[in-house]
């Protein structure tokens, strides 16, 4: 190196700093507008997950109500262990839950980064960075 320094922000001319302003609010722009897409998808999905669990609940209600009449009508014999039915529900909520879990998180942690892009926060953030 010839010994060049990195100059702070508060180092630089006025058209340096506005060269810089400029390229931080592009990136922060970008940055916002990723996040906004990326939160939109993973809400589309926590909202999937809702919905298959309804749907799930609905599936099992319509299963036992058929069973049980196939039962009555003496279409079938044999009874249904529900149990196994719990069992299996229970481990599909535990996956699911976890799932959901995670992508809420996700998007708890994009709502906070567009909070802060939006408010100013992240743009002072990134300044004082520059001036360390």
């Amino acid at each position: 190196m010839t010994g060049d320094r990195f100059r702070k922000y508060d180092e630089l001319e006025a058209d340096e700093k506005e060269v810089l302003d400029a390229f931080r609010q592009m990136k922060l722009m970008s940055d916002y507008n990723r996040f906004k897409l990326y939160n939109f998808k993973v809400e589309d999905l926590i909202n999937d997950y809702k919905q298959l669990k309804q749907l799930r609940e609905q599936i099992q209600v319509k299963y036992f109500s058929i069973y049980d009449e196939l039962i009555e009508e003496e279409l079938i014999e044999g009874e249904l262990d529900a149990a196994i039915w719990g069992i299996a529900r229970e481990h599909e909520n535990e996956t699911w839950n976890s799932e959901l879990q995670l992508m809420s998180e996700i998007k708890t942690n994009f709502d906070i980064a567009i909070k802060m892009i939006e408010s100013g926060e992240a743009d002072q953030i990134l300044i004082d960075e520059e001036n360390k």
